[in-house]
């Protein structure tokens, strides 16, 4: 999800030219119910609501706010990270939707839904059935473990300045986070680069794009003669990693722009020439902003609390606790 302006507004223009029958329908009753029942929930009937907007689909959901938040850290995070990440996640997930109501309070192109950015689980994974298919046999324990998470953090959220942070998050990344103006070009006091230790560890992916599949991508650019410079060498990179300008064919492109046209994982990635191809590795998975779930992972493992993890990512942001 993990939000970005420009992709609310695509969300928003899908729901302007849909045709009729794909305008939104009436909100399910999407309630896990008993299904979420749990020691630590009280038993208690949740009056806070979370309505959501399919775009693709022109559908409206309503949810129970606490069965929202269960359904999305399901989605969002393995169930078999320690307590203080799914706690951290928890929080961080109730932050992003507390301010997608304050943003969209007014904003009639919702049809009365406060956010249109939802996993890519988005419905399927947004019921019982769909975590029992999620988790097998697991079910029962993992359950257990993230409604407890969500439980424990109730109406804890990051605020800066009294408000809700945008309190975005990934994968992981190249081993540093990145900060919010080099991927949207707007930045954020607690949205900047930091240390993410455990994301070093990862892999990097390559990916290898033949030369005709590269110039189809690139089709607005002119690339003439020997494809060995098709790239130039030596791309603008930040000290994250994040490519910030990649020539092509002479004309310059974001590392965003690049991972987009060839779906890359990351933007923090390098170029090779391999046998009519090329080569991209990329470092990281998502772009790179706010908190690292596999970092929360691995802080997590070494004895961190949630607050603890979330200072590091939200440098500047605090915890504050919702008017019940």
């Amino acid at each position: 999800m993990k939000g970005f302006a420009w992709l609310i507004a695509l969300g928003y223009a899908l729901t302007l030219v849909l045709p009729l029958p794909f305008l939104p329908k009436p909100a399910p009753d999407l309630s896990l119910g008993e299904a979420v029942t749990t020691p630590t929930a009280d038993n208690a009937k949740p009056t806070a609501t979370i309505t959501v907007l399919d775009a693709s689909a022109g559908v409206l959901y309503t949810f129970a706010e606490r069965d929202f938040l269960i359904y999305t850290v399901a989605a969002e995070m393995p169930a078999s990270y320690g307590t203080e990440a799914l706690k951290a996640q928890a929080v961080a997930t109730y932050t992003y939707y507390l301010r997608e109501k304050k943003v969209n309070a007014d904003n009639p192109d919702l049809q009365g839904a406060h956010s249109s950015q939802l996993p890519d689980s988005f419905p399927a994974g947004y019921s019982p059935e769909g975590l029992r298919e999620k988790w097998g046999n697991d079910y029962d324990k993992h359950l257990t473990a993230v409604a407890a998470a969500v439980d424990a953090v109730a109406g804890t959220y990051l605020a800066y300045e009294d408000e809700p942070i945008l309190a975005v998050y990934h994968a992981y990344n190249g081993g540093r986070t990145e900060t919010a103006g080099v991927v949207w070009g707007q930045d954020f006091p607690y949205l900047q680069a930091v240390v993410s230790t455990a994301d070093a560890t990862r892999a990097a992916e390559t990916t290898t794009v033949s030369d005709a599949d590269f110039a189809a991508a690139f089709s607005d650019v002119e690339l003439t003669g020997d494809a060995n410079g098709w790239i130039a060498p030596d791309p603008s990179v930040t000290a994250s990693g994040t490519v910030t300008a990649l020539t092509v064919g002479g004309k310059v492109f974001t590392g965003g722009e690049v991972r987009k046209r060839l779906s890359l994982r990351s933007a923090n990635f390098t170029v090779t020439r391999a046998e009519n191809g090329f080569a991209f590795t990329a470092h990281g998975y998502g772009h790179g902003v706010g908190m690292s779930q596999v970092g929360a992972g691995g802080l997590a493992s070494q004895g961190f609390s949630y607050s603890e993890i979330l200072a590091h990512y939200y440098p500047g942001a605090v915890l504050k606790t919702a008017a019940s």
